[in-house]
């Protein structure tokens, strides 16, 4: 799967948390968020929004993007069998980082452990969450 195809494959499922999503598709997807929250950013910076208008426009455009992420990261979970929820358990270490004011360190390391965590190679054949994805 290439970079468009998982960005098409991310929006023409997004709300679809069955079945199973590949490597490529959820990494894809992700580089695919990044890019899209940077350049939304710097555009915002370019045009010198205050922080109330920061965090209204963060709102909007956290929205379109949000729920296919979720829906990705869920069917990548799905692939090597274990349930979508599991990407829950990496939320207390981002509600904590924001607490303590660690600087982002807390929610750097979470999102790390995640990252490996997605990073396993999904179930060969069939699991119980469907059959395994095309490349």
């Amino acid at each position: 799967m290439n970079f468009i195809e998982a960005i098409r494959s991310g929006f023409n499922n997004y709300f679809n948390f069955k079945g199973r999503a590949s490597k490529s598709a959820f990494w894809y997807f992700l580089l695919f968020e990044f890019i899209y929250f940077f350049i939304a950013g710097f555009l915002l910076g370019m045009v010198g929004v205050n922080d109330d208008i920061f965090a209204v426009a963060t709102i909007f455009l956290v929205l379109p993007i949000a729920i296919p992420g979720i829906a990705v990261a869920a069917r990548r979970i799905h692939d090597f069998g274990k349930s979508g929820w599991m990407q829950c358990i990496f939320i207390p270490g981002f509600v904590i980082d924001e607490f303590l004011g660690t600087g982002m360190v807390i929610w750097f390391v979470t999102f790390v452990i995640f990252a490996i965590y997605c990073s396993q190679n999904g179930t060969n054949g069939k699991n119980k969450f469907g059959t395994k994805p095309k490349k």
